[in-house]
């Protein structure tokens, strides 16, 4: 039978069989995963799985030549054809002008494994949170729900040929669920969070469900562009105030794709926007301890009283930016690891009576970019938008399409709430913990005619 190996095994054997080929330098990246999914349609559960996975990440070098590979065999043997086979094809590459060498001292990391253990155990928790959040929806009117949960633990091991070596491990559940009344009416409702005690299923469900009731009867606006103030949910504004942290990757700052080249120091939003990069604490959804060269994450406050304070930044990327690393490799991109977008000081109620000519958006997807160099983007609200006209709401909304630049956008933050939520879900990558957030003069044009998308 094969011979599998434990991450730490398989970490430890995968560094000596590289410098026994000869590399320079190498590392080992091991990530467990173990997943519970339940999905659920017409308001019953119709799949449950669980799914635990296995990858090994490979960085070689030699010679100033370097390769990443990845392969998801534990097997020893398999494992040590795959480093053989990857350390053979480093020949025929390049010179890597932009190589730069680990640091010549390891570091020690203690295993953390401070996650929620209730975790461990999700799948005998999958039905009752499904059950709780479709008889929230339900009794706030939906006719129909579906949507899944996920919950599961990943854990990441590191070894280098420089001595550095831990794990941590990191938890999170997650549900997103969608409401029905008709076939234009629609609510979207999620909760997402790292420890069971913050997992709130029945908020999600009333939400969700609540929103299928207003839109029923939702109109269209003119097919006009216009200006509207915005109010948008956490939700919403997570999946556009993320985008900032992704551009400050330096990667995308060097490729010419971010809007922020050359905004070191300068000011590209609101006084009032805080963004910070968080590489582990409370709430966090994928806290890691150290990144994929070994060094120690950190907060980095990328945005401040809306000046950009640094950009995100591994070895390489660092030393041809004459800076420090800031822990957020990826050995070839470097990005955030989870968001925190700062507080304001009003409620979502404040909010509203602020707006004078405006849309409140709860839900949005299919947020595409016109133009990466300058952040020109657009994106479709779904799932609850309502018109408010002189501090009230008047009517639901459907069919619109969003356009704005971002820079633009967080210059023109008019309020944000105290409340704020952690948001994760297939339109936001990075977790976000994000309040409500009121923008003056976005532009708003009609986003399709009478027939909306399919829902999904």
């Amino acid at each position: 039978m094969a011979r599998v190996m434990d991450p730490d095994e398989s970490n430890e054997f995968g560094v000596k069989t590289a410098k026994k080929l000869g590399a320079d330098e190498a590392i080992l990246m091991t990530v467990v995963s173990s997943e519970r999914m339940a999905r659920f349609a017409n308001s019953s559960v119709t799949v449950t799985k669980s799914v635990k996975e296995s990858g090994q990440m490979v960085y070689l070098v030699k010679g100033g030549r370097r390769i990443i590979g990845s392969s998801s065999n534990p097997e020893r043997s398999s494992l040590e054809r795959f480093i053989e086979l990857l350390y053979k094809s480093m020949a025929s590459l390049p010179k890597d002008a932009g190589y730069v060498p680990l640091p010549s001292r390891g570091r020690k990391y203690p295993r953390r494994s401070s996650y929620d253990k209730k975790l461990d155990r999700a799948e005998n928790l999958l039905a009752d949170y499904v059950e709780e959040a479709v008889g929230a929806a339900d009794s706030a009117g939906a006719r129909r729900t579906a949507g899944s949960l996920e919950a599961g633990v990943t854990s990441h091991h590191i070894m280098s040929s420089t001595g550095t070596s831990g794990s941590d491990a990191s938890g999170r559940i997650l549900l997103n669920i969608r409401a029905f009344t008709d076939r234009d009416a629609s609510g979207h409702g999620l909760s997402c969070a790292s420890a069971v005690r913050d997992f709130r299923p029945a908020v999600a469900g009333k939400r969700a469900g609540a929103h299928s009731k207003t839109m029923r009867n939702a109109r269209q606006l003119g097919g006009e562009a216009e200006s509207y103030q915005v109010l948008m949910s956490p939700t919403v504004a997570s999946n556009l105030i993320a985008l900032v942290g992704e551009f400050a990757s330096a990667f995308s700052v060097e490729a010419g794709t971010s809007y922020l080249v050359d905004k070191l120091g300068k000011k590209v939003a609101s006084g009032d926007l805080d963004l910070t990069d968080v590489g582990s604490g409370d709430g966090c959804l994928q806290a890691r301890t150290f990144d994929d060269e070994g060094q120690p994450t950190r907060s980095n406050k990328l945005v401040e009283g809306g000046v950009l304070k640094t950009y995100l930044h591994n070895l390489s990327t660092a030393k041809r930016f004459k800076t420090k690393s800031t822990g957020n490799a990826g050995l070839v991109e470097p990005g955030p690891w989870n968001l925190e977008v700062g507080a304001g000081d009003s409620t979502y109620e404040e909010m509203v009576k602020e707006m004078r000519h405006g849309l409140v958006l709860t839900s949005n997807w299919y947020t595409r970019f016109k133009n990466y160099r300058t952040g020109e983007f657009s994106t479709v609200p779904r799932d609850g938008t309502y018109l408010v006209e002189s501090g009230e709401v008047k009517a639901p909304i459907k069919g619109i399409r969003v356009s704005d630049s971002l820079e633009r956008m967080t210059s023109s933050i008019r309020l944000l709430s105290k409340e704020r939520e952690w948001v994760q879900w297939w339109e936001v990558d990075t977790p976000t913990l994000c309040p409500w957030v009121l923008v003056d003069g976005m532009t708003v044009t009609k986003a399709y005619g009478e027939s909306p998308p399919r829902a999904s």
